[in-house]
């Protein structure tokens, strides 16, 4: 079975201080009303890979994944999934929310990483008709959403193939590279979540995704997920740690994280939530730090190298395990992801 957790389950059981709000400023809400269709959508015909990226990749491409530093051109292709079990569709209302949260977000990392020198291209989609940058696919397996997000090996599994076959000599010829990363839009109430490579990893898990629900499950009945959500799990794509309690990155320690809160308030990667714990949904209101902007590989250093030595061992825009080891296979093949307490890969919401 393919297995990923260390910091999801870590994620989910301390979110509270993944969001940057108290345990008891946010409980967990009834679950919205979701847009159902009258006939339960069929499911996509199974994926068949147009390419095997795990038999062939470059060194650089075994250490970075599909998505490599913010600073390279890299192409975003978004994919909203359709519930089948369910019945839960996207609407095109739904979809052009979306996209304005998505355009906010991009817009956003533009102004940031121009604060420190960078200009990006990063390729999404905008609604433009027949767009190559946006798909539908409806699973096989269920989506499930909720406060733990604790989504079915199946089903990830499925999306890491949909993954492979959406990734095309075609796309990389039409936009100039071959990084590319890939954002699933689920549609019900859940915690978001990115899926990303280790560099122990090797050939294994080399397509990069987040998945982003489309509600909050932490905020008000029917509150979608919001541009700094996005913004996010889009950082993480290219290298940036969680900074909160519970991050995977064994250099996030506890006198890092309070030196976050203590220096960087506004820190992204800390919280995505307003000081009183609403969310913005025109603009981003944070800002990417001098610390995690050399994650990222936007600058070359930053004051914290010298005052937290583990830094010294980050390679911007890579993951690694804490203990150097790569992701294992158990092989039991039908075991949900959220069962096992060995998932790599993902990192928190």
């Amino acid at each position: 079975m393919r297995t990923k957790i260390t910091a999801l389950l870590l994620a989910v059981l301390l979110m509270m201080g993944l969001t940057g709000c108290s345990a008891y400023a946010r409980w967990k809400l009834a679950a919205p009303t979701l847009p159902y269709t009258q006939a339960t959508p069929a499911p996509s015909a199974a994926p068949a890979p147009t390419q095997q990226p795990s038999s062939g990749l470059s060194r650089r491409q075994k250490l970075y994944g599909s998505a490599g530093l913010l600073t390279e051109p890299t192409v975003l292709v978004s994919v909203y999934i359709n519930d089948a079990a369910g019945g839960r569709v996207w609407t095109e209302s739904a979809k052009a929310e979306t996209r304005q949260y998505l355009a906010t977000a991009v817009q956003w990392l533009h102004e940031q990483a121009e604060t420190y020198g960078q200009t990006l291209n990063l390729y999404y989609d905008d609604g433009a008709a027949n767009s190559s940058l946006c798909r539908s696919y409806t699973p096989h397996a269920a989506v499930r959403g909720g406060r733990d997000s604790d989504e079915s090996d199946a089903l990830l599994t499925e999306l890491d193939a949909v993954s492979a076959t959406l990734d095309t000599a075609a796309l990389q010829q039409t936009y100039g590279t071959d990084r590319i990363a890939f954002l699933y839009f689920l549609p019900v109430s859940g915690a978001s979540f990115t899926m990303v490579h280790y560099a122990d990893d090797g050939d294994d898990y080399y397509y990069e995704y987040s998945c982003l629900y489309r509600y909050d499950v932490y905020a008000a009945d029917g509150e979608s997920e919001s541009p700094a959500t996005y913004a996010h799990e889009l950082l993480h794509l290219f290298g940036a740690p969680d900074l909160y309690e519970g991050s995977s990155d064994d250099f996030v320690d506890d006198a890092l994280i309070a030196y976050v809160e203590e220096n960087y308030p506004d820190e992204i990667m800390n919280s995505t939530y307003n000081d009183d714990g609403t969310s913005s949904f025109t603009s981003v209101d944070k800002t990417i730090s001098p610390l995690t902007a050399y994650c990222l590989g936007l600058t070359d250093t930053c004051p914290e190298l010298e005052l937290f030595p583990k830094l010294a061992d980050v390679t911007p825009g890579v993951f690694r395990h804490a203990d150097g080891e790569p992701s294992t296979d158990s092989g039991d093949g039908g075991t949900d992801a959220a069962d096992d307490p060995a998932w790599p890969g993902a990192v928190a919401v």
